[in-house]
């Protein structure tokens, strides 16, 4: 059984480097699209390669976030190139959380013929209040809540998206939708993986400078493709924060990561969200990740840079 992933990743040196790593632990291979880093990702994700790591690394140019055609179309192209089984399409802070190898393999091999699996989506919060040493120890001391407070799942691509020509992959990468843009609610039925076979673990805040230049770029990228986020969701509502001059201390970030997959208005309080120990990180050491993400606003300089420079030249100047 072969098993791949396919990314689209943005300015991600900070943690691009252990996801890759960590990963490979368990898969075959992972396609990587670079979408137009500034940092030192790509330079990262080179130096891996250049280890002989089975990585198929793309530049990506399209100024706009367009992830769902892109990954959909990635992840045809590693089904027909490697002969891979399952596909699973991964952003670059979700980790993937499974006892072992072989465990792994044989959730996925019970995924019925004919249906796409789904992995459940754990969301994990590094200890803010007390800053860690490095990336491995942030990953390592992350605690997730107790209870999902609203479940979330990440799609496993099998082999029927070959047979269904117009299939994508949802908003999210949270389901093969029938259609691009599709929803969850319509999708065909989906098998659901066993967490304890195999999960994904989701750090989607690590530092204040990550946070802002996540949500900023991201922004940007979602308006120049015409595909903003709800008003509820949990980079829009960490994005409305920053905007209104939020402070990006130990309690907002802890929030924001408590909350990150629930609707606003059901936000709680972190001292009401029972937290638990259950680690994912694989035994890795590191050699090319910086110590700390790269400072914001280039980062959201440059990316306005190129949508100015996008849009002037569709107008035909210069």
């Amino acid at each position: 059984m072969k098993v791949w992933s396919v990314s689209m990743v943005r300015n991600e040196a900070d943690i691009v480097e252990p996801w890759v790593r960590h990963n490979l632990a368990v898969l075959d291979g992972m396609a990587i699209i670079d979408h137009g880093s500034i940092d030192r990702t790509l330079d990262i994700l080179r130096r891996l390669a250049g280890e002989r790591l089975p990585l198929v690394l793309i530049d990506g140019k399209a100024p706009g976030y367009l992830q769902e055609q892109m990954t959909t179309a990635l992840a045809r192209q590693v089904f027909a190139q490697t002969g891979a089984d399952f596909v699973l399409p991964l952003d670059a802070d979700e980790f993937l959380k499974t006892p072992s190898r072989d465990a792994m393999r044989r959730a996925l091999a019970a995924i019925p013929s004919g249906m796409h699996g789904l992995l459940h989506w754990l969301t994990y919060v590094p200890d803010f209040a007390s800053p860690a040493s490095d990336i491995l120890a942030l990953l390592r001391g992350a605690r997730r809540p107790a209870a999902e407070r609203q479940v979330f799942y990440k799609a496993v691509v099998t082999r029927h998206l070959l047979d269904t020509p117009a299939a994508a992959l949802g908003h999210g990468n949270h389901c093969v939708a029938a259609s691009l843009h599709g929803r969850l609610e319509d999708a065909p039925p989906h098998a659901r993986v066993r967490a304890g076979h195999a999960a994904i673990a989701h750090v989607p805040i690590r530092s204040g400078a990550q946070l802002v230049a996540k949500v900023a770029i991201k922004k940007l990228a979602r308006l120049a493709a015409s595909t903003d986020w709800q008003p509820d969701a949990a980079s829009q509502a960490a994005y409305a924060s920053i905007v209104a001059g939020g402070e990006l201390d130990a309690a907002m970030l802890t929030e924001h990561a408590v909350n990150w997959s629930i609707p606003r208005p059901w936000w709680a309080r972190p001292a009401d969200v029972p937290m638990v120990d259950d680690p994912f990180l694989a035994p890795i050491e590191l050699k090319y990740t910086p110590r700390a993400a790269a400072a914001p606003v280039p980062l959201a300089a440059s990316a306005i840079e190129r949508m100015v420079r996008r849009l002037l030249a569709a107008r035909g100047r210069s």
